[in-house]
């Protein structure tokens, strides 16, 4: 699963950091991992509204997502988690590898929501195996997102 990141990060000629470590579960765990690596350490979040458009939302590991908010933000019904099964159907990970490398997986269908505190930083995120974390520039996240031809937002 993570070689199709991989891949994807060399053809766009992007560089990134990289650090394997126990499988991590949850963003506190992370916070060891994190020490070694340069950049701010994300989760990633899977939403959905209730036409059933699908978000990934990027944020600071340790910020509380508002999803009222968000929901004004990109003007969509109210959102909510999405479950596990649907996890697994649009971007092909499990819980606790959730990453907005799942784009690799779904044809464009998932939208990118991206915490506007990450703009100009270099963030830290699981390449969609939460056994590995990455380091790599804001605008390089970006670049992976317009290759795989999915729409994005700054909220």
């Amino acid at each position: 699963m993570e070689d199709k990141v991989f891949n994807l990060l060399d053809n766009l000629n992007i560089k990134y950091d990289k650090t394997e470590h126990q499988p991590l579960y949850h963003v506190s765990e992370s916070e060891k991992v994190e020490k070694g690596l340069d950049g701010i350490g994300c989760k990633t979040l899977f939403l959905k509204d209730k036409e059933e458009t699908f978000y990934l939302y990027v944020l600071r590991g340790t910020k509380r997502a508002d999803l009222k908010y968000i929901a004004q933000k990109i003007n969509c019904t109210r959102l909510s988690f999405g479950k596990e099964d649907e996890l697994y159907e649009k971007i092909g990970v499990r819980p606790g590898s959730v990453s907005p490398f799942g784009i690799v997986n779904n044809d464009g269908k998932v939208k990118v929501l991206i915490d506007n505190e990450l703009l100009g930083n270099k963030i830290i995120v699981h390449p969609n195996v939460n056994t590995i974390s990455l380091s790599l520039q804001y605008e390089d996240l970006i670049k992976v997102i317009e290759s795989c031809n999915n729409k994005y937002y700054i909220v």
